[in-house]
């Protein structure tokens, strides 16, 4: 009769259990950044005003946004796009880039940089994603100075585009 001895497994579990350790370590030292602020959006369409900013970028969308805080949202949108519409077989993608703005009691708050599509069935209603940077933060919000920013939410075309475009969706500085 053979006997095997548990201390021969030994150095095998010893080492798999500092492998497993520095791994479970790792992990919770990852920098991932906490979500600092969310808001909801409710945006109308603003591009049939015409309306343009001193860089020549043109106001497209504005609305309210709630949640963390309450206030207004512009996006001034470079015209033309850097990047043409794509068609494709059922549908289109709309390519942006612009500068946002959030306004409290009609005062400037933070500002910053996005760029990102709006992908849509044919004579559908879309969805829309971008992502960028807070570049202006004052007063209570300087703290947001070079964070990241993440938008997205429904495009809703309504009865009579692009009067009737509207959307809503999230707003996130982390």
């Amino acid at each position: 009769m053979k006997i095997n001895p548990a201390w021969e497994s030994a150095p095998v579990l010893l080492v798999l259990s500092m492998i497993l350790t520095g791994a479970i370590a790792f992990a919770e030292d990852a920098n991932v950044p906490d979500v600092l602020l969310t808001g909801a959006l409710d945006l109308t369409y603003a591009g049939h005003l015409e309306k343009t900013d001193d860089d020549g970028r043109l106001l497209v969308w504005e609305g309210s946004i709630g949640g963390d805080f309450g206030g207004t949202i512009k996006w001034w949108f470079i015209d033309p796009t850097p990047i043409v519409s794509t068609t494709h077989i059922g549908g289109t993608v709309n390519y942006y880039e612009a500068r946002w703005e959030i306004w409290v009691d009609e005062m400037l708050v933070l500002a910053g940089q996005s760029a990102g599509k709006t992908v849509a069935p044919d004579q559908s209603d879309g969805i829309w994603d971008g992502h960028g940077v807070v570049t202006e933060a004052y007063g209570k919000f300087a703290r947001f100075q070079g964070r990241k920013v993440y938008e997205t939410g429904p495009v809703i075309y309504g009865s009579n585009p692009p009067l009737s475009l509207t959307g809503t969706g999230m707003f996130q500085i982390y």
